[in-house]
């Protein structure tokens, strides 16, 4: 994907958090059925969490209302939702790109970390993996990913959210195969970028990024599916013989 369309589709995510940040923290308020199934996956105890890309803070609530970690450390890049996130949960919060490759220096070292419904919103497969190995680079060498990612081309009413490329300019030939643009109806009209992430390309970016999968599952939504939710270790370096 030429770096052009990369920064026309991160701009079109920014507007559309600025400008809708209300509605779409309004639509996030309870935590997703599938947080609870990854509290057994966090260290015991787990005395720092980092969550990549935090927005509202409700995962942060949802894991201090647990009582399952102590410090926490937020970092997203919606300044709007950074406010919001600091109403509703207890920690430190940065304001970061997370295309940036040093997005996340001065963070130090965490035994867990989570990337919930983030790496979707991130055009280029390269910088998912980019931030992938970034996210490594701070985890303890038997530490815990979280990850989630929405499965909305499996669902027919999510599907009807999709537009034509036109609409902002581009078209399919500009980006990478899965990807879309989506309609966002509450609150007012608006459009953003997502791509569909599904277990295979999910595999796919944990090994590159030197990860293995420990568990996967998939929860949310009325369907009870639209979250695949993959828990992650950094893989073990191989022995020479």
């Amino acid at each position: 994907m030429k770096e052009e369309v990369v920064q026309r589709l991160l701009e079109l995510n920014q507007e559309f958090y600025d400008a809708q940040a209300d509605s779409f923290s309004g639509s996030r308020v309870k935590p997703q059925p599938g947080f609870a199934r990854l509290l057994p996956h966090l260290p015991v105890p787990c005395p720092r969490f980092l969550d990549v890309g935090c927005g509202n803070g409700r995962f942060a609530e949802f894991l201090q209302s647990h009582d399952r970690i102590g410090e926490f450390v937020g970092v997203d890049f919606s300044e709007e939702l950074l406010a919001d996130a600091a109403k509703n949960a207890t920690g430190t919060f940065y304001q970061r790109n997370l295309l940036e490759p040093n997005c996340l220096d001065e963070l130090d070292i965490f035994p867990a970390i989570s990337c919930l419904a983030v790496m979707h919103h991130l055009p280029a497969k390269a910088n998912r993996v980019r931030l992938l190995q970034a996210i490594r680079e701070h985890l303890v060498k038997d530490g815990r990913l979280l990850i989630s990612n929405w499965q909305f081309m499996d669902s027919p009413r999510q599907r009807r959210k999709v537009q034509d490329w036109a609409a902002i300019g581009l078209t399919a030939a500009d980006v990478e195969p899965n990807d879309y643009l989506l309609a966002w109806q509450r609150g007012g009209f608006a459009l953003r970028y997502a791509c569909h992430i599904d277990a295979t390309e999910t595999a796919e970016l944990a090994k590159a990024a030197g990860f293995t999968i420990l568990d996967q599952f998939r929860s949310d939504g009325k369907e009870g599916n639209l979250s695949l939710y993959t828990v992650l270790t950094p893989t073990l370096p191989m022995l020479q013989s």
